[in-house]
């Protein structure tokens, strides 16, 4: 499906009988939560069973498993009434859990407006909702334990330059402050464009910091594409490519030092 155009300017994407809109900032926290349901990382799984099932299969497993604990089913459902902003066949959640069901061969489908929806259209849906709403999605072609160590090491890095986590709240002053923008108008932003807009904010910032270091003559940088426009892609940056050069020079000094240290 090409839905650049959509996205770019934030409309909703059809698929099928049903529009699927970008969810905007004021319900920001409440799909976090809810987009959880599209990050099961099913396949690091080492049972083989689960890794045979398709994503619909194994969110229905799950929450029947432990539903307290996995509400995946309510999940997609809470997530797909904001993003289909269809208030009146999701307003009673009892009555709606009744759209997800299982064929007579035991596999799963959901309804809706009357039309059946299988496991493929499940994979369908979360990639048109990950690409509205800036989902990072699991990559799938790093191992688990490389993720996860790449994880912690970005958390360690971040302990270590004493930098916090701030709160949606926080990063919503922020861009207030900068921009002028109106708290309202901030609120009704899509999450994609908000996340965009924070990100360009903090390259203009540091591209007019280290553009400033560099004119003055008091800092002078090796590396002279270090410093890249502040309206180069950041699109394509690679998510851990900060992490992961700095466990490559760790591994370079360790093996160095190994060397000297050898007789």
């Amino acid at each position: 499906m090409n839905i650049l155009n959509n996205i770019t300017y934030d409309l909703p994407v059809d698929y099928r009988n049903i529009k699927i809109y970008p969810v905007t900032v004021k319900d920001y926290l409440t799909f976090s939560v809810y987009s959880s349901c599209l990050l099961l990382d099913k396949n690091s799984i080492p049972n083989v069973k689960i890794i045979e099932m398709t994503e619909l299969e194994y969110i229905y497993y799950a929450s029947n498993e432990n539903p307290e604990k996995t509400p995946y089913v309510l999940y997609f459902d809470r997530l797909l009434s904001l993003c289909l902003r269809d208030d009146e066949s999701f307003n009673d959640i009892e009555k709606s859990l009744d759209r997800y069901r299982n064929d007579n061969k035991g596999k799963p489908f959901f309804i809706i407006k009357e039309e059946i929806y299988k496991p493929e259209d499940f994979d369908q849906l979360k990639l048109i909702i990950a690409k509205q709403n800036e989902v990072e999605l699991i990559d799938e072609n790093i191992s688990k334990e490389v993720r996860d160590s790449l994880e912690k090491a970005r958390e360690f890095k971040r302990k270590l330059s004493g930098n916090k986590s701030i709160s949606i709240e926080d990063y919503i002053v922020s861009l207030s402050v900068s921009t002028g923008w109106t708290f309202d108008y901030i609120y009704s932003m899509t999450i994609r464009k908000f996340l965009k807009s924070i990100r360009r904010m903090d390259n203009l910032i540091h591209y007019k910091i280290y553009l400033g270091a560099s004119m003055s003559g008091m800092v002078e940088f090796r590396d002279k594409s270090f410093i890249k426009h502040w309206l180069s892609d950041l699109d394509d940056e690679d998510r851990y490519s900060d992490v992961s050069l700095d466990m490559q020079e760790m591994e370079d000094k360790i093996s160095f030092e190994s060397a000297k240290s050898t007789p």
